[in-house]
């Protein structure tokens, strides 16, 4: 399967990635710090879309020092398997934040950000095939769409999400609706 993903573009790999952390994040709905996950989530999205906000943003929902960030927060997780979860969203949301320090040409990155290469990416497979039962067929879905896109096509969120089995992009935290069950 990481062969696959190590013929797409570093972009690529990070759309990749926040979709499949989409995919496995309600493992997390019934954990304390889930909307800090939806909130991070949301914020790579919306720096995808639009790249219109300052990566700093949501750089702060990765790490900060009021110990809210991802990177934090995840150290408190007594569950393996939701710890793993926890890591497939740091690990894409690092390389969502590479790719808008990068789009910005900012010449110095947090030091988290600038380590990340293709043992990031590595490192989510690892977790992702642990928590996803299905995850070769939603890796390849999400891929094969990567692949049919033109290069200067908008990503479509709702498209991509509807591909992991979310229907509803727009919905709430605690009302988000699946495709397919929940794996």
């Amino acid at each position: 399967m990481i062969e696959k993903v190590e013929d797409i573009c570093s972009s690529e790999q990070a759309v990749l990635l926040l979709a499949l952390s989409e995919h496995i994040s309600e493992q997390l709905s019934d954990s304390e710090d889930f909307s800090v996950a939806r909130e991070a989530l949301n914020a790579c999205w919306v720096w995808l879309v639009d790249k219109k906000i300052d990566p700093d943003s949501p750089y702060c929902l990765l790490e900060n020092l009021d110990d809210t960030g991802i990177l934090t927060v995840m150290q408190s997780e007594d569950d393996a398997r939701k710890l793993k979860v926890w890591i497939c969203i740091a690990d894409a949301m690092v390389l969502i934040l590479k790719e808008a320090y990068a789009s910005q040409a900012d010449e110095y990155l947090p030091a988290t950000i600038e380590a990340a290469d293709m043992r990031t990416v590595e490192e989510f497979f690892d977790n992702f095939q642990n928590v996803c039962k299905h995850s070769r067929i939603i890796v390849n879905k999400v891929l094969t769409y990567l692949m049919e896109i033109d290069s200067d096509e908008r990503i479509n969120r709702t498209e991509i999400l509807e591909l992991v089995g979310i229907c509803d992009s727009k919905s709430s935290d605690k009302n988000e609706k699946k495709c397919c069950p929940s794996m």
